[in-house]
């Protein structure tokens, strides 16, 4: 009997480890095939860059965090947990910051 439930373990875990395998696999086949698109100098994500910086620190980022700070004070008052304000506030500035940084980062001279 208790063979029978080694055995199983055994092979519940070899499909896990395969299953695994074929992700690491299939992920490492993904980027290699992906190659050429970061290989290249970068402008052709500019015009996309430029209009995702200009929504977020402009009056769409502002509403955005507008509506997150409303709908965490609603949250926050009807359950009476203040740590969805909190999370509102800082997703809202977060936000903010961690465009940026990013936005330094890919700029920065190395």
């Amino acid at each position: 009997m208790n063979a029978v439930i080694h055995g199983t373990n055994v092979r519940i875990g070899m499909i896990q480890w395969f299953k695994a395998l074929v992700l690491v696999t299939l992920i490492l086949s993904l980027m290699m095939l992906a190659s050429s698109a970061y290989a290249s100098d970068g402008t052709e994500f500019d015009a996309a860059v430029t209009k995702w910086d200009g929504w977020v620190k402009g009056n769409l980022g502002k509403l955005a965090a507008l509506i997150a700070l409303g709908v965490g004070a609603v949250v926050a008052a009807v359950k009476k947990d203040w740590s969805w304000f909190f999370g509102a506030v800082v997703l809202s500035m977060g936000m903010g910051v961690i465009v940026g940084i990013v936005n330094s980062s890919f700029t920065a001279v190395i």
